[in-house]
């Protein structure tokens, strides 16, 4: 959008610089064309963000919950977990609140694998497995979750199926 208007400014400036008097009326019916093609392309934008929060909040209705959980189908350690996410515009996933992790272990389920989660970053929910988080030996400083979605604490080193969190809602 940014750059359609500053493509029509350079045009216009352009147009200005180049103007006989007796373009003058060229000059304006071309600001008009521009200020149309704007409205035109302001309208398209409001369909789109219409459209995509439609379909946000269908997947939402249907999974209870604002964030999506979508894996590659490749495997990792954290660190290919991690910069996978990154790369995709997503992170490791981090449910805060049940539906979201059950959303999540949906994917798991399908996949009958566990993925890395960053339970950390979850204030005021988590789901542990009994007896965990458990790092007695000191070798485990990252937390994986099972397709049962309990949360264990894990060596950041193993290989797990790489998911992504995305949130369209901040």
């Amino acid at each position: 959008m940014q750059l359609f208007l500053a493509f029509s400014l350079l045009l216009l400036g352009t147009s200005l610089t180049s103007s006989q008097p007796g373009q003058e009326r060229g000059v304006k019916e071309e600001v008009e064309h521009l200020k149309e093609g704007l409205q035109h392309l302001e309208t398209k934008l409001e369909k789109l963000e219409r459209a995509f929060f439609t379909v946000h909040k269908a997947r939402s209705f249907g999974s209870g919950s604002e964030r999506l959980y979508i894996t590659n189908g490749g495997e990792g350690d954290f660190e290919t977990a991690n910069s996978t996410c990154l790369a995709a515009g997503g992170h490791i996933p981090s449910p805060k609140k049940e539906p979201e992790n059950q959303a999540l272990q949906s994917v798991l389920k399908r996949h009958d694998k566990s993925a890395y989660v960053l339970g950390h970053n979850s204030v005021g929910y988590t789901n542990w497995a009994a007896g965990e988080p458990n790092n007695a030996d000191g070798t485990k400083n990252c937390a994986e979750t099972d397709k049962e979605g309990k949360w264990r604490a894990a060596s950041c080193g193993g290989k797990h199926l790489i998911v992504c969190e995305f949130s369209f809602i901040p």
